[in-house]
């Protein structure tokens, strides 16, 4: 997988701005509670919360991300509960908080995934918890479409393109290292169907938070009358 070749370099693109605004948020929210913070990489979030007094549950499809961010979490000297897993998994434990950043969202390949992964996100979350996701804009796609990198990373040469695909709300990027190539694809909506898509899965927005290239919902369950 793409993840486990990228996981060496992902620390120099991880986004500490965005980061600090999920802190942010939570602390809004509550000053203690348990997180989990689901395609973790390699753990940035993870370990800021776990630094704040949160017992946090990182997870992660890349065995190599989690190795990486259970190194991160040593030489920080802060606990974090690691596991593998998909998105698309069931939760076994009930949260307080429960974060996705990064686009983690749009690296799912329809509506029917994320429906199924905001479900299975509702029925795991405490009556008072919160939701906090990101997703890449619309109208980020097409500044992105055409972008090119080179990027040498401590001896490691990183070519990156992008592509807008025949679904304008999808672009692939084509990440070679070493001469090693592979691909992943990322698709987003419109600020409106992602507020279908929580609906139908019985969550509502409270807080919306707009950046350059993304937006950011905070969510609470939508209690039944």
């Amino acid at each position: 997988m793409i993840y486990d070749r990228l996981a060496a370099y992902y620390d120099n693109f991880v986004d500490d701005g965005l980061i600090d605004i999920y802190v942010e948020q939570i602390l809004k929210h509550s000053k203690s509670g348990n997180v989990a913070d689901l395609g973790c990489g390699t753990g940035p979030l993870s370990i800021k919360l776990a630094k704040k007094g949160f017992d946090v549950t990182a997870t992660d499809i890349s065995g190599r991300m989690l190795e990486i961010a259970y190194n991160n979490s040593i030489s920080e000297g802060v606990h974090v509960n690691f596991s593998r897993r998909n998105i698309l998994d069931p939760l076994s434990n009930t949260y307080d908080i429960i974060t996705m950043v990064s686009d983690v969202i749009n690296y799912l390949e329809d509506k029917t995934q994320m429906i199924l992964a905001f479900k299975n996100i509702e029925e795991v979350m405490n009556k008072n918890a919160i939701l906090i996701f990101d997703f890449l804009k619309l109208d980020h796609m097409n500044k992105i479409d055409g972008y090119e990198e080179t990027m040498d990373i401590n001896g490691t040469t990183i070519d990156w393109k992008v592509k807008k695909q025949i679904n304008t709300s999808q672009i692939s990027h084509e990440v070679t290292i070493n001469g090693q190539t592979e691909f992943h694809n990322q698709i987003t909506y419109s600020e409106k169907e992602y507020k279908k898509i929580l609906s139908i899965c019985k969550i509502e927005v409270f807080n919306t938070i707009y950046l350059e290239d993304r937006i950011i919902f905070v969510c609470k369950k939508r209690i039944m009358s």
